[in-house]
């Protein structure tokens, strides 16, 4: 089978890797040719635009930053839609507007192209690992044709219910996490500055019913002053207001999701839209005039 990758950043170039080692004929896409240099040495081909990418691959994986990337890939003037054929797959693994992917799929349907949402959880270590968690929305009997590509990528796939569903369940769960990021960088701040011990309110949270993801990163996170990126601030602020936008869409109000994303939005303004989303710790402590840091560390 032949299969196209779209996207060779952070995740999708070990994603893409995967795929190759699996034994595919693999063709890839990036908007910078050298990021695909590694994998082309490596045997795959190389495929100057999304549209050649669809005349010659069966199935075409695209995993982008945005939303507009994707409409991009799709709906440019050498875009997808201009070689998609009966029979064909496209499999969005970018986190992205279950609305926007909804109209790919319309539109795709009407040349006999199918249409899957699958965004992972797992970050660049478990796309790295090959151990990402995959949410897939669209038709059983599609996945089922594809669902050893995503075995080389992951190794939990979900089907989660019809197109659009996958994404659905990224953004609450990244709306659910990234409210606790937020609430756990100003709890750490206020304990601090009241005279607790950054690292034992660390050990103290991370055995009671305050635990959560964001505190299992802190100890090698913020408590060491490590603000590098694995997860980008920007793109964390990016999928509060996909989440967001589709309350909207459903007429519900999110409150506290809001509140998060004011804080992620005031961190990218600050300039750390680059640093792990982590540092929405930062802007807090400097109004405190407290660091929440592991004693030794900088």
């Amino acid at each position: 089978m032949k299969i196209g990758f779209i996207g060779l950043g952070k995740m999708g170039k070990y994603m893409a890797g995967h795929i190759l080692e699996a034994g595919y004929d693999l063709t890839v896409h990036d908007l910078r040719k050298r990021a695909a240099a590694n994998l082309i040495e490596k045997g795959a081909k190389w495929a100057d635009t999304p549209e050649s990418m669809a005349k010659t691959c069966r199935v075409v994986i695209s995993c982008v930053p945005n939303p507009g990337d994707v409409e991009n890939i799709v709906y440019n003037d050498v875009g997808l839609l201009r070689g998609w054929k009966k029979g064909d797959i496209y499999i969005d693994m970018s986190t992205n507007s279950p609305t926007l992917i909804r109209r790919i799929s319309e539109d795709a349907a009407k040349l006999g192209t199918s249409v899957l949402d699958a965004p992972v959880s797992g970050g660049d270590t478990g796309a790295q690992a090959g151990t990402l968690t995959i949410m897939v929305g669209g038709d059983s009997k599609i996945l089922k044709d594809v669902l050893q590509i995503f075995k080389a990528m992951g190794n939990k796939v979900i089907h989660v219910g019809d197109v659009g569903c996958g994404d659905i369940a990224k953004l609450v769960n990244n709306m659910i996490s990234l409210s606790c990021n937020v609430i756990t960088a100003e709890g750490f701040v206020l304990g601090v500055k009241a005279g607790i011990d950054s690292k034992k309110l660390h050990e103290i949270v991370s055995v009671s019913t305050g635990n959560n993801f964001t505190v299992d990163c802190y100890s090698t996170g913020v408590l060491q002053g490590n603000f590098n990126p694995g997860f980008r601030l920007a793109l964390a602020a990016k999928d509060m207001g996909l989440a967001l936008s589709l309350s909207r869409e459903y007429g519900l109000p999110l409150p506290v999701a809001s509140a998060a994303e004011q804080k992620l939005m005031e961190a990218k303004a600050a300039g750390m839209g680059d640093k792990n989303v982590d540092a929405n710790i930062l802007l807090l402590e400097k109004l405190a005039g407290v660091k929440v840091r592991a004693s030794g560390s900088k």
